[in-house]
């Protein structure tokens, strides 16, 4: 169930029927929460209900289970549904439950209903740890509120690599470079250790704020100075960071000289840069190399194709089609790039 394998499952609970095996809670929480993943709300729902027929009610785990897997299945609505029917039928939340249901609040942008459920979880006396006051914050940061994200971090008594990393982002995201800076100094005086995602947290910031300088002085004493090894993100990050800034032909160099292989997200960062800084013959070469590449995501693509798009060159369009239907992409992803060939002439 966890890799998606639904019919398989079924298959394996009624063969363990067969042999005269009860399922147990871990096995319904399984199937429960595989359904939910999936966005599969109706199925989710008829084993829940299924579960309690057999005569083995929900306990904490199982509504904890549906709850998460809806969420991480986008049915938000739904899992505040479930969230409701649980405290009525008397069942008390606990640290799982409410990490697993506040990102539901971001996907509704509904800054009201996360400050209920905080509200919730001071009033039930709730466990704070880690993984809620990141939760909280990250959800704030989503929702747009800085100062209420920052009430929460200040707030936490013991905060540890996730705190933090969940306040700079919130900064960086929202344009408070400086802030984000300023908290990971202090971050680094504290001697608290730094981590991969601290550091992407810190260039994203940089890359939106436009410290270019201070952004790649970071990148290039990572291993030095935090014990950090470069990721893809990392490398990401520099992309953007230079891109943004108009430095499309360091970009491009950059991505030449990369001791890794260029992902998704490097590529899809660079066409975007072109796009913007109109840079149409870097955007070529670097499409030459995509035609070695074994990318999983069209979205470099798809710019390439609006490139050739917005300057009317239908015959360059359809050879990035070309392009794309041999890697895979889907048709309705294609004709993003295609959009205005309908006003072209024949």
């Amino acid at each position: 169930m966890r890799v998606g394998m639904i019919e398989q499952s079924l298959v394996l609970f009624d063969a363990m029927k067969l042999e005269g095996l009860r399922p147990n809670d871990f096995t319904w929480n399984a199937l429960i929460a595989g359904y939910a993943r999936k966005g599969l709300c109706d199925g989710a729902f008829a084993l829940f209900s299924r579960m309690s027929e057999e005569g083995l009610p929900p306990d904490l785990v199982t509504w904890n289970a549906m709850i998460s897997g809806l969420v991480q299945g986008q049915c938000a609505v739904e899992a505040l549904e479930v969230f409701r029917d649980m405290l009525i039928a008397g069942i008390k939340p606990n640290h799982v439950t409410v990490t697993g249901l506040l990102p539901a609040c971001a996907l509704m942008n509904s800054i009201q209903i996360g400050k209920e459920i905080h509200g919730l979880i001071n009033r039930m006396v709730l466990y704070m740890n880690v993984f809620v006051t990141s939760a909280l914050i990250d959800i704030y940061s989503k929702c747009g509120s800085v100062k209420d994200a920052q009430n929460v971090f200040n707030e936490i008594p013991i905060k540890n690599v996730a705190s933090w990393n969940a306040m700079i982002g919130c900064y960086g995201k929202h344009g408070l470079v400086d802030c984000a800076i300023q908290l990971f100094e202090t971050m680094q005086d504290r001697e608290m250790q730094a981590n991969q995602v601290t550091l992407i947290c810190v260039l994203s910031a940089c890359s939106h704020g436009g410290l270019v300088e201070k952004g790649l002085t970071i990148f290039r004493c990572m291993r030095e100075m935090y014990g950090i090894e470069a990721s893809k993100e990392h490398y990401a990050c520099v992309v953007d960071l230079l891109c943004r800034s108009g430095r499309v032909d360091d970009a491009y160099s950059f991505v030449k000289e990369m001791p890794i292989r260029a992902t998704d997200s490097i590529i899809g960062a660079f066409f975007n840069g072109c796009k913007v800084h109109n840079r149409r013959d870097l955007a070529e070469k670097i499409a030459e190399d995509i035609l070695r590449m074994k990318l999983n995501r069209p979205g470099g693509l798809v710019t390439l194709s609006n490139i050739h798009a917005s300057e009317g060159e239908w015959e360059e369009v359809e050879n990035v089609r070309k392009m794309m239907k041999e890697k895979g992409v889907h048709k309705n992803l294609v004709s993003v790039g295609l959009r205005r060939r309908t006003s072209s002439p024949k």
